[in-house]
């Protein structure tokens, strides 16, 4: 990795995308995407203020970054059973709001991708509502799976706002350029003692440092911030949560989709798949490439 301590303050303009301060130094520089092969490169900078490593300066347009973009595509029966089996562990387990409920609880999930996780987390005791940007792809999944599934956050606040008992965010945060945002929209959507349940890449992980520009969850440049856990902590303040809980969760792609990129220079989903029991066993054994935090409403 390259982590140089020059300031930027004088060479760019800095914002940091949490807590607006103006100082950085630069963490990883003229990062590819090895996964699209997007013409685009990516500049990563720390914030010396809050710690957050974000994209420096910020992409102006992010839309043409998920042409073609996989994870918004449908999927085969043996492609979603295989990925519920060995990515289960990372997203939420609606078993938790099934106890010694007399109502049903509300779920909301935002950035549904395929829609998978809502469609396996149906249940009589659960009523499930999703949030995707893109005003086709959310018309699609909401015909798709007989669910709401809304793209405008002032309808979602609309019909939803105190009611939700969790907020689910399976990998999105990292694409956001505005996390203060969701957090704050977060907060409205929750009950009081509501849970605000987000998975995100450690950029901190064993598995981050060994890859570095290769690691296959920088995804550069889909992903425009890593938080970790000192930002996250003064999110969680300024927004009226408390962190309940945080741990590593298992995500075998980290390593396995790194390794054709550390061997061949791009993302060959053939080597991927020979590497994935090896992802998966060390993911299980070591997780650190991802982290899951759970916050409660104040």
């Amino acid at each position: 990795m390259i982590m140089a301590k020059e300031n930027i303050s004088d060479r760019t303009k800095f914002t940091c995308i949490q807590c607006h301060g103006s100082t950085a130094s630069q963490f990883l520089l003229n990062c590819e995407d090895y996964y699209l092969q997007k013409a685009y490169r990516a500049n990563y900078s720390r914030c010396e203020n809050c710690g957050l490593i974000q994209q420096a300066p910020l992409p102006t347009e992010v839309a043409s970054f998920y042409d073609a973009y996989p994870i918004h595509q449908k999927k085969s029966f043996l492609h979603r059973r295989m990925r519920q089996w060995v990515m289960s562990a990372c997203y939420f387990h609606t078993h938790q709001l099934l106890i010694d409920r007399n109502i049903p609880a509300l779920l909301i999930d935002f950035g549904c991708g395929d829609g998978w996780f809502l469609d396996a987390s149906r249940d009589a005791k659960i009523n499930l509502v999703g949030f995707e940007l893109g005003s086709e792809h959310a018309a699609h999944l909401s015909k798709t799976l007989n669910l709401p599934v809304y793209n405008d956050e002032q309808s979602l606040l609309r019909d939803y706002e105190g009611k939700a008992d969790v907020v689910t965010m399976h990998f999105v945060l990292e694409h956001l350029t505005d996390i203060n945002r969701a957090f704050e929209t977060v907060h409205k959507l929750l009950k009081p003692d509501g849970i605000f349940y987000f998975i995100i890449p450690n950029i901190a992980s064993w598995e981050a440092r060994l890859f570095g520009k290769k690691w296959h969850n920088l995804d550069s440049p889909r992903h425009i911030s890593f938080p970790e856990a000192e930002a996250i902590s003064q999110l969680s303040e300024r927004w009226g949560f408390e962190i309940a809980k945080f741990r590593g969760v298992p995500f075998p792609n980290g390593i396995a989709g790194s390794i054709p990129v550390a061997l061949t220079g791009k993302f060959r989903f053939l080597i991927y798949l020979v590497f994935l029991p090896l992802g998966i066993m060390l993911s299980r054994f070591f997780p650190s490439g991802t982290a899951a935090y759970w916050l409660k409403k104040n």
